[in-house]
């Protein structure tokens, strides 16, 4: 038996043109197909997805966040749907500041729970009543946060803490879910807040007033991966030590991550022009070039704060956690043209809207949309290998 991501593998049939011997057993195999079945839980544990939000709590944020709670149902109703054991948490882009630099107080890493009226829940569950109303109180997490955003250090500051055990589950997908007007500039030993003017330890950008102009892009030799001549002003950490971090914390790597990292956030300079024009507390907004960069490195998705509705981009990003967190991952390389995939005995056709896709990288089978198999379905994959030797 092979455990993965809460899912059983179970190989029923290896056919090939010879005899197998092994503890004292002759095996017999001839000429044929792989055939290998899959259940969609593992024991009596449903299929487990664990997400963080991470949601800026600055001055500019209150319309963002009703935003992304106004349109929840669109996130939530497929994990509900299919049945999906999930926990979801809140934290902020500030809970850095539970760190021995800052404010050096563990409690401000502990998952939040509103501003008041708080829930008095601090991990959602699948089983938690009105768990919608919930998610609307934790998310809302105000406007007087600061605004030095350091999406990434407050991730892992609000994972590593003890006061949130038990939220990550040992064999569980990790989602997390960014929504912030503003790049990442995670660094432990940049002052918070020390930004503001041409002559300040700013973000690195080569020029501090970038961020009063919304219509420049931030990118090529400007953008914050070249410091080097602009000291005193402090990098922040690179995309890379955080995926290193989340590789280590979820115990994998490459294609087959049992993580994603999703954001909501300025995609293009058009975004920050218009987000700058219609909210005066967004004067410094910054396209967030390393949001995009972690999503991308890790299948997640991207949306834009610019959207009227949020509901596009958080039903692409659930769908696109069903989709990696249900994929299941074969024993030989197939012929692709032989592949037949069946959930609960009835025949999926290979479909990338709503059925299965057979992704190489990963010599997985990943399904999409209402073909995505419920908890407790029986899932059966036959093909015939490439060669007898895969």
């Amino acid at each position: 038996m092979f455990m993965w991501g809460n899912k059983r593998l179970i190989v029923l049939a290896v056919l090939s043109s010879f005899t197998l011997m092994g503890c004292g057993q002759g095996v017999q195999f001839s000429i044929g197909q792989t055939s290998q079945s899959f259940t969609q839980k593992a024991g009596s544990v449903k299929n487990a997805i664990d997400v963080l939000w991470v949601v800026d709590n600055s001055s500019s944020m209150a319309p963002l966040q009703a935003n992304l709670t106004s349109n929840f149902n669109s996130f939530i109703s497929n994990f509900e749907a299919l049945g999906y054991d999930f926990h979801m948490a809140v934290t902020t882009t500030d809970s850095y500041k539970s760190e021995a630099n800052f404010s050096n107080d563990p409690t401000l890493a502990k998952f939040g729970d509103g501003i008041g009226p708080t829930s008095g829940i601090f991990v959602i569950l699948s089983t938690t009543p009105n768990l919608g109303s919930v998610f609307v109180t934790n998310a809302t997490t105000g406007i007087n946060g600061s605004g030095d955003e350091r999406a990434f250090s407050s991730m892992r500051d609000a994972l590593n803490s003890p006061l949130n055990a038990g939220f990550l589950r040992t064999n569980s997908f990790l989602a997390v879910v960014i929504l912030s007007d503003e790049d990442d500039f995670s660094n432990a030993t940049r002052l918070e807040g020390s930004w503001g003017n041409d002559t300040s330890t700013d973000h690195c950008y080569y020029d501090a007033k970038m961020d009063a102009v919304a219509t420049t892009p931030y990118s090529g030799p400007d953008h914050v991966t070249n410091c080097t001549q602009l000291n005193p002003k402090t990098p922040p950490d690179s995309v890379a030590s955080y995926e290193s971090y989340l590789d280590n914390l979820t115990q994998s790597t490459g294609t087959s991550r049992r993580y994603n990292v999703n954001a909501i956030t300025v995609l293009d300079s058009g975004c920050q022009a218009t987000h700058a024009a219609v909210s005066p507390d967004s004067f410094v907004t910054i396209v967030g070039q390393r949001y995009i960069q972690m999503s991308n490195d890790t299948n997640g998705v991207t949306g834009s704060i610019c959207d009227s509705s949020y509901a596009s981009a958080l039903s692409k990003i659930s769908n696109q956690i069903t989709v990696l967190s249900t994929q299941f991952f074969l024993s030989r390389i197939p012929q692709i043209n032989t592949i037949m995939v069946l959930v609960n005995g009835v025949i999926i056709n290979r479909d990338p809207a709503n059925g299965w896709t057979y992704n190489s990288a990963s010599n997985s089978i990943q399904f999409h949309g209402s073909a995505t198999p419920p908890q407790n379905a029986q899932i059966s994959v036959n093909f015939t290998p490439v060669s007898i030797a895969d």
